[in-house]
């Protein structure tokens, strides 16, 4: 019971620290891109796997926008293929998409600790939120697409369960979910955002 309190002890330690430490950076993208991919991000909202393997018509085509396969967790590339089809309609280069191509979580939020201007880490609308969990090449993220009070926020996440039971980071679907960045996800931490800068 003594280690299980210590263990206890050291991951709300550890997810404080990580929370405290979360941040924010800006990317410039096109005003119309931000709108499109939000509404392309809300439009996929219902989208339901095949089989629960990460698969399926709709799911296999933000996995092949990103460069990856069917079965593969596909958060970031459902993320990624709001602005990739939001530029189809647009008849913009693909060039302008303003976040990584990867279907890591991970990989995509470190790119933009490269290429972003960092700021105050505050929530704001169609931002890209992101946990991770401590010390893994894991994590998970979503659309924010209403901030409300309290540390709470409106998201459209991509391989996602539909409500609190079942996984957080590798459900069967696309759905609006109610967050709190106050809170783990999961085993998850808070890392950070991606903001979008009108241009």
């Amino acid at each position: 019971m003594k280690r299980l309190n210590i263990l206890v002890i050291f991951l709300v330690l550890t997810a404080t620290i990580e929370s405290l430490s979360s941040i924010k950076y800006l990317i410039p993208c096109k005003t119309n891109l931000i709108k499109a991919s939000r509404d392309s991000a809300i439009a996929q909202v219902g989208v339901r796997e095949k089989t629960g393997k990460n698969d399926g018509f709709k799911v296999e085509q933000y996995l092949k926008s990103v460069g990856r396969f069917k079965g593969d967790a596909y958060c970031a590339a459902g993320q990624y293929w709001c602005f990739y089809s939001a530029c189809l309609d647009l008849k913009y280069p693909l060039a302008d998409i303003p976040i990584y191509r990867t279907g890591s979580t991970v990989t995509m939020f470190n790119k933009a600790i490269r290429t972003g201007h960092k700021i105050i880490p505050v929530p704001s609308d169609n931002d890209l939120i992101f946990w991770r969990k401590p010390n893994e090449w894991k994590g998970h993220v979503e659309r924010i697409i209403e901030v409300m009070k309290a540390g709470w926020i409106k998201t459209v996440g991509f391989n996602t369960s539909s409500g609190n039971n079942g996984s957080q980071d590798d459900g069967e679907g696309v759905y609006f979910r109610k967050r709190n960045i106050n809170h783990f996800l999961g085993r998850m931490v808070l890392r950070g955002f991606i903001g979008f800068k009108p241009i």
